[in-house]
This record gives C-alpha cells, structure tokens and sequence, in this order.
C-alpha cells in the first residue's frame, strides 16, 4: 500500500517556477544547492533524493484574500 505523507514542514525549498520546484534541504537533512535537486507535480513521476532516496512530489495551494473595510 503506498502512503502519502505531508512533510513541507520538513523540507526547505524555493518558490518553484510552474510545474518545477526546487529542494534546498530534504528531509534526510542533506542541503542542496538552488535548482540542483528538483521535484515536480506529478506523483507518478516522483523524485528520488539523490542522497536517501525519499519519492517527493508538490502541490501548489493559493488562497485569495478580499480585505473589507468595517464601517
């Protein structure tokens, strides 16, 4: 059975750029340098950390806000 695990709390990243995003700390703890490891959006086509081997994937979630002014 595969399980899914939310871990961005444990990873550091950039802001990604479409369907690419870049991993600067995974979750073993190795650091790497920007764009040098990159994971995408498509679970079937999950990156492998070179250094523990963790599958990861992303998902974009954006949230817009209307600020109303109270009277």
């Amino acid at each position: 059975m595969t399980k899914i695990k939310d871990v961005t709390n444990n990873v550091i990243f950039e802001n990604n750029d479409d369907e690419a995003l870049s991993i600067l700390e995974c979750v073993c703890g190795h650091r790497y340098s920007s764009w040098d490891f990159i994971i995408g959006v498509y679970k079937e086509d999950s990156s492998d950390c070179p250094e523990c081997g963790a599958k990861l994937f992303f998902r974009n979630s954006i949230t817009v806000y209307q600020i109303e002014e109270e009277e």
